[in-house]
């Protein structure tokens, strides 16, 4: 499982030694009856997430662990598209109060979220042609998904009265958003710093080339759940394989058992993951006794992450 310094305690056992989770078949524990308001467990659903999460319940949800489009670099619809970085982080606000909405005192909540410069996104797939990426700095196979990516065609966004919108600017995306949450009245009970083996390549550039993304921890209540002994580090080392699947921004399956393991909530809980894309969030939770429910609003990947979760499809 994962390596991380910790001061280089594991999450999953007391003397530093690597277990593995348990083997938790779908089949074993996927009951689709129970429902959440209108929407049955251990499925990922086709919806918008900001109108099936103001279906559910209040205070029904044990852990939730998502990585949100990133502002600027989505290719389809939905959050990620808009041109200006303050609707962006007003409307993953909106859609992430409605998840501590329905997190569970004793819950937390975890959010994986990159940064963005205020710079525009130029690629073209023709431009894989003149790619130095790979281990000889040849380039990569033209299908691989560093190219083949369904990337948004942002542009940067500069107003002069609003002074943190200058072209350049690394906008402190993530730090807007977890001041807006806290802003009503959650908890930010820290941040988990994960330290890429696989970080994208970026070009000659004035600034540090990015290795690494945070993953914020959020509460309702101090009195939360969580893993005391061992502890838990603050810097996270993943086990990270080839991305393989259709959707071109996954997570490890690595990040989300980390998450779910250190949230340390009674089995079997209820894991939530908003923007659940290909089903990593769902496969963790099941491997770990868990439940889970997801929405996604592409019904394409819903399809596939709902075969790929139940084992129907493997990446």
């Amino acid at each position: 499982m994962a390596q991380r310094n910790s001061d280089t305690a594991t999450l999953f056992d007391l003397d530093g030694g690597h277990a593995t989770p348990p083997q938790v078949t779908s089949s074993t524990i996927r009951d689709t009856s129970t429902k959440l308001g209108p929407w049955a467990l251990n499925t990922v659903h086709a919806v918008d997430c900001l109108t099936a999460l103001r279906k559910m319940p209040a205070d029904c949800i044990d852990v939730a662990v998502t990585s949100p489009p990133y502002w600027g670099q989505r290719g389809n619809g939905g959050i990620g598209l808009e041109e200006d970085p303050r609707d962006y982080v007003r409307n993953l606000t909106e859609v992430l109060t409605e998840v501590m909405r329905c997190l569970k005192p004793s819950g937390t909540f975890w959010l994986n979220i990159g940064d963005s410069y205020n710079t525009p996104i130029n690629w073209r797939f023709e431009d894989y042609a003149y790619s130095s990426l790979g281990a000889n700095g040849t380039g990569l196979p033209k299908t691989n998904s560093a190219y083949t990516k369904n990337r948004g065609r942002r542009r940067a966004f500069v107003r002069r009265d609003s002074k943190w919108l200058q072209y350049g600017n690394l906008l402190a995306i993530p730090y807007r958003i977890v001041i807006a949450l806290c802003d009503q009245g959650f908890l930010f009970r820290g941040e988990v710093i994960w330290e890429k083996a696989r970080p994208l390549p970026e070009g000659i550039c004035r600034r540090p080339h990015r290795k690494h993304e945070g993953i914020s921890i959020f509460a309702k209540s101090e009195q939360h759940s969580f893993q005391v002994k061992p502890p838990v580090g603050s810097v996270w080392k993943l086990l990270q394989t080839p991305n393989k699947t259709p959707h071109c921004s996954t997570f490890p399956l690595d990040l989300p058992l980390c998450c779910i393991e250190a949230a340390a909530s009674e089995k079997p809980g209820v894991v939530l993951d908003p923007f659940m894309g290909s089903g990593t969030t769902g496969k963790a939770a099941l491997q770990l006794g868990h439940n889970f429910i997801g929405f996604e609003l592409n019904s394409e990947m819903c399809r596939l992450a709902n075969a790929y979760i139940t084992g129907q499809m493997t990446f």
